[in-house]
């Protein structure tokens, strides 16, 4: 039993002296972007060989953040976003490391630009705008196509005194008061809607009398 000890550690050395070396350490996918706090997402990793051919045996993983104030990173690969920033994770392995770029956006309040407007019956406004604020209150470009989600949604609070469109144009429709709101997910911001009658049209001009017959026209 003693000897076939012997034969086992030797064999079990002589094995992992054979695993291959890590040439290269590639991490999935190669860019993250994110637009709430806490939101996160699970990095994958692939090792090769010096020949390219992918390593199956399961390695240690060393992960870390540039920034763990913008992104953080466990053992597992799980990145969770913390604050608007940029940040690198990086992942390492027998001294290679592979890396994705980490970009963080939150979007914490809007603001419309007007709080109150007056409107007579019959007119429209321009398009209402509002300002996107991050977490920290700087303001943030709001990019519709590459995050359609911060498309405002408006309604409006009395449609028989006020409608508004998709691209926040008001159309007063009756004298009254209506609260105006724009939407992006849970964050909401209010403006207060006037709306007055149309001004009483000015009374026409009395017609001059006709001058009686026989009577000379003044000169």
């Amino acid at each position: 039993m003693r000897q076939v000890h012997v034969v086992l550690v030797v064999a079990s050395a002589f094995f992992a002296g054979c695993q291959a070396k890590v040439a290269s350490v590639e991490v999935a996918p190669a860019k993250l972007s994110f637009s709430a706090s806490a939101e996160g997402k699970t990095l994958v990793v692939t090792l090769k060989d010096g020949d390219g051919n992918p390593i199956e045996e399961a390695r240690p993983i060393a992960w870390k953040s540039a920034d763990p104030k913008v992104a953080k990173v466990d053992e597992k690969g799980n990145v969770k976003a913390v604050g608007t920033g940029t940040t690198t994770i990086t992942a390492t392995v027998e001294e290679q490391s592979g890396s994705v770029a980490v970009d963080v956006v939150i979007l914490k309040q809007i603001q419309l630009q007007s709080i109150a407007l007056v409107l007579v019956a019959g007119t429209s406004s321009e398009p209402i705008t509002m300002n996107f604020l991050n977490e920290r209150g700087e303001p943030l470009a709001p990019d519709f196509e590459k995050r359609p989600a911060w498309k405002p949604k408006w309604t409006s609070g009395n449609p028989a005194v006020a409608t508004v469109t998709d691209a926040g144009v008001i159309t007063a429709i009756a004298a009254g008061s209506t609260v105006i709101t724009a939407q992006v997910g849970d964050i909401k911001s209010d403006l207060t809607l006037t709306v007055n009658p149309p001004p009483e049209p000015e009374p026409a001009p009395a017609p001059e009398p006709e001058p009686k017959k026989g009577a000379k026209k003044k000169k």
